[in-house]
């Protein structure tokens, strides 16, 4: 019986997710601001590019840990940047 060869990047981390987030939001933004699709389209790859570079060699989820920790949605649950200590 002979065993199955594995993958040799079963192990790599896979980011599509966060790509897709960072191009989106910074797409929309641009052309919310601008408002020319053309200037929006460069510069979501141009931040896509970026958050590749930033994260080639981190472990995949860094984006959403940075959203935690930093981005707050108005008065809803407090992030560990505003509420340094939990309170009881």
């Amino acid at each position: 019986m002979q065993m199955r060869p594995v993958p040799r990047n079963i192990d790599r981390p896979n980011r599509t997710p966060e790509y897709v987030i960072t191009f989106l939001l910074t797409y929309y933004a641009v052309l919310f601001v601008v408002g020319k699709a053309l200037a929006a389209l460069v510069a979501g790859a141009f931040a896509t590019y970026v958050m590749y570079k930033v994260t080639l060699d981190k472990p995949e989820g860094l984006a959403m840990r940075v959203l935690y920790k930093y981005v707050q949605f108005g008065k809803m649950r407090p992030t560990p940047r505003h509420c340094k200590k939990l309170e009881v």
